[in-house]
């Protein structure tokens, strides 16, 4: 876009021609002193600015989340949103070498047109061994990315715990109801761009553990997309679909002998979980049976299935079942090594 020159008006008022030749020098000298002069000034109001910016609270650093409401014993650290203040002067897209070893929030991804953000929680992740990598695909309505405070702290702490980051994407979707599943095609190219283009670029993660983990719509996208069209996205590890997780019409995805071999499915869904609930018209139940078999059929050997007993589609311990399933990937992975 060509830059206008603006109209001669009141608003923009323009200098009085003065004489020729070397009579203007000492004008234009006094120009570039002045420009000089602003900025150092600013300059300085910068420097200040840093300076004299406030350093957390400890009671801001060490407030915890009881992860018990989410089905586990335990205390973890409270992720929270940087308010524009606490970011200071910077985007929170900035990125250099220290940066993989903390938190960022609303980081912006761009592809094929289509925009959305997306959190990375990696404090107190041990760099100087091999990191996975869980992805967390929030169910309808994207809450949980809103508030990562609750369980995506919870979630982040387990993660931590096995020595891997946690990613959470906010779905592209803005339309009416926020969902991964409607335009779904569209959503999981979007995420398989931010994972190659931007996550595997900015962050070196063992890829032999890599989680796919998600609620609800997230599950739903997971099952009838990623996994069935994008599978080489998850070379090892696996999926954890929480009250959803429902077969795929089609697969395009060829998932190498290895994959079917190792690759570790879990669905987990409560009984009463059944689309009656008037907060809760989805029949997850109905929905993670048809993926259940649907992987199952197809070849994949760790495909596992847990129904609970007198648990609706808002009462599933979220954070337990993660810690569950990676404590047991990792158990028989070091069975098989040795």
């Amino acid at each position: 876009m060509t830059r206008q020159r603006p109209s001669r008006s009141s608003r923009w008022p323009w200098p009085a021609r003065g004489p020729r030749g070397a009579a203007r020098r000492p004008r234009r000298g006094r120009w570039l002193l002045a420009a000089a002069l602003v900025l150092v000034l600013a300059l300085l109001t910068v420097l200040t600015a840093l300076l004299d910016r406030p350093e957390p609270s400890p009671q801001a650093e060490e407030e915890t989340l009881s992860c018990e409401p989410y089905g586990l014993e335990l205390e973890a650290p409270v992720r929270q949103r940087q308010s524009a203040e606490d970011r200071g002067l910077f985007d929170a897209d900035l990125f250099g070498p220290a940066a993989k070893t903390q938190d960022r929030f609303d980081l912006t991804f761009e592809h094929a047109g289509v925009t959305s953000s997306y959190h990375v929680l990696a404090q107190g992740v041990d760099w100087s061994r091999p990191v996975g990598v869980v992805f967390r695909l929030h169910g309808d309505g994207a809450w949980e990315f809103e508030r990562p405070e609750y369980n995506v702290s919870c979630l982040a702490e387990v993660a931590r715990t096995h020595n891997m980051i946690l990613v959470v994407p906010r779905t592209p979707d803005r339309a009416g109801e926020i969902t991964w599943w409607e335009e779904a095609e569209q959503n999981a190219a979007w995420f398989r761009a931010l994972v190659e283009e931007r996550l595997l670029q900015d962050y070196d993660v063992d890829r032999s553990r890599t989680w796919l983990t998600g609620y609800s719509g997230g599950a739903q996208l997971i099952a009838r997309e990623l996994l069935a069209d994008h599978v080489d996205l998850v070379p090892g590890g696996g999926a954890i679909l929480l009250g959803g997780g429902q077969a795929p019409p089609e697969a395009a995805a060829q998932p190498t002998r290895d994959q079917l071999r190792d690759l570790r499915l879990h669905w987990d869904v409560g009984e009463d979980d059944d689309g009656t609930d008037p907060d809760a018209t989805f029949d997850a139940l109905s929905a993670a049976r048809s993926g259940y078999r649907w992987y199952a059929d197809a070849g994949y050997e760790g495909v596992k299935l847990r129904v609970r007993e007198n648990v609706d589609h808002f009462e599933l311990p979220d954070v337990r079942i993660l810690d569950r399933v990676l404590t047991r990937a990792e158990k028989d992975r070091e069975a098989a090594a040795g």
